[in-house]
């Protein structure tokens, strides 16, 4: 893989993660690798007409009996369990409660029906999870084992900082000179400005590409892989703001995210909600799951 293309997946698992854990999607072995809780299931989400290569149809009856029966004969699985779709938007709706733009986007159709997947020790669990994924009526599968996204502790914006030979398109673009280049002490400095009149701030660090390092290696230990491909220089530069509760998160990630020198701004528990909606539920593009998070 080319250097700048490896920058952009690793910037995405420490977006993704906040640096406090890793998204790896069944059907792209080269994606950035995400966890979610203890759970080590492999979930098998059938069709819905918003699923891609569904074409616009719901997962016939027969198709969920092979899927099934595909999965049970699977050698190294040791479970499966079916989770109807009524299931899983009570679920959906307990876990939810109180997210009103959450609960009013989705509807219990909008929700795949799935299979729970349990596997022995030493499965291929990736090999595992694309055989599934190529069956028909399946809309997506997620290794469950493979995303790791905490939740916040406090609500939290993740500012990244442009990187030297970056092709993030915010970093490319209308910064003069400064294009494709690092952050510059002139941004940053303005950057800082910004940061320091948000309203309901309550701190803010800045993290530089050692301290990321450290942390990303700390985080991913249990990925030698993806740790042994990774150097000091993959990891971007950040200010990690801590906002008082009830804050107003989505208005500041937009002022910071079209800032020169940033590449990225998140609302850190946005991204948590969507890791969940797509991996626990299937959802990946209903508003206000497919609107952006900064």
């Amino acid at each position: 893989m080319k250097r700048w293309l490896w920058r952009l997946t690793v910037s995405a698992v420490v977006a993704l993660s906040g640096m406090t854990g890793p998204v790896v999607f069944a059907e792209a072995a080269s994606a950035p690798e995400v966890n979610v809780g203890e759970d080590r299931e492999i979930a098998v989400f059938l069709c819905t007409p918003s699923a891609d290569g569904c074409h616009k149809r719901y997962a016939t009856a027969k198709q969920r009996r092979d899927v099934e029966t595909f999965l049970k004969a699977t050698p190294e699985v040791t479970e499966v369990r079916f989770v109807s779709r009524a299931a899983a938007y009570a679920s959906f709706r307990q876990e939810f409660a109180g997210q009103k733009k959450v609960l009013a986007s989705v509807r219990a159709k909008d929700l795949p029906e799935s299979f729970r997947v349990r596997v022995s020790g030493e499965a291929d669990r990736t090999r595992i999870a694309l055989s599934a994924n190529g069956r028909p009526g399946v809309g997506l599968v997620v290794d469950q084992a493979k995303i790791r996204v905490d939740a916040p502790l406090k609500p939290e914006i993740s500012v990244f900082l442009c990187m030297k030979g970056t092709y993030w398109p915010a970093c490319l673009h209308g910064r003069g000179k400064a294009n494709k280049s690092a952050a510059t002490a002139k941004e940053k400095k303005a950057i800082v400005a910004v940061i320091e009149r948000i309203p309901g701030l309550e701190s803010y660090v800045y993290e530089d590409q050692r301290a990321a390092y450290r942390d990303f290696v700390k985080t991913y230990a249990d990925n030698e892989a993806l740790v042994s491909a990774t150097r000091v220089s993959d990891m971007p530069e950040s200010y990690r703001l801590t906002m008082r509760p009830k804050a107003d998160l989505a208005s500041p990630s937009r002022r910071l995210k079209r800032m020169p020198g940033v590449s990225q701004a998140y609302d850190q528990g946005c991204l948590f909600r969507k890791a969940r909606l797509f991996s626990e539920y299937g959802l990946e593009k209903l508003s206000p799951v497919s609107e952006g998070c900064g």
